[in-house]
């Protein structure tokens, strides 16, 4: 064979075996970077997976605590309710209890009749009339001059069966109650 032949056959053939050597060296430094990148590739997969279960996690916690928010907000909003009702059932006690305080208007001629009788007769009329109606007991006795209605409670204290403790009711009724407003 020529070396020309020759030269021809093998140049051809060292430049294909260096392509083969260089393209076997490249593909490890390749492996290398590919390898890296695998791995942060792989650990960000992680992050992003652990993100997520906590973000999961998180939700699952919100979604509990909007629960017990809402079951909150529906016992606030009856103790609510509740705390409306009594306040009108109290308003309404001390409206009944202030009505009570207010003593009824007497005819002066009913106030002048029993200021005129005896005081033992007065007494037993006015136990009969606090066993009917203790406001307009009350009432008539406030109406007396104090004189008078002191000679009627000092009859009353004597009568017998409770006559004592209905002239301390009706003195307790009298201190506690007040004139009814001529305006209302």
């Amino acid at each position: 064979m020529n070396a020309r032949y020759l030269l021809w056959i093998s140049a051809p053939v060292a430049l294909s075996a260096g392509v083969l050597w260089l393209s076997a060296q490249e593909p490890k430094g390749e492996n290398k970077a590919a390898a890296a990148e695998g791995v942060k590739v792989a650990e960000l997969a992680s992050l992003l997976q652990n993100r997520e279960k906590a973000i999961a996690q998180k939700e699952a916690e919100l979604r509990q605590l909007e629960q017990r928010l809402t079951t909150l907000q529906a016992t606030l909003d009856k103790d609510r309710s509740d705390l409306a009702t009594r306040e009108k059932a109290v308003q309404e006690a001390l409206a009944k209890v202030a009505n009570l305080k207010v003593r009824p208007e007497i005819d002066p001629q009913i106030i002048r009749t029993y200021e005129a009788m005896d005081p033992t007769a007065g007494a037993q009329a006015m136990k009969e009339l606090a066993g009917q109606n203790m406001e307009v007991a009350v009432a008539l006795l406030a109406g007396m001059t104090p004189k008078k209605a002191g000679k009627l409670m000092d009859a009353l204290a004597v009568l017998p069966e409770g006559g004592a403790k209905l002239a301390g009711r009706l003195s307790e009724r009298v201190g506690m109650s007040r004139p009814k407003d001529p305006a209302s």
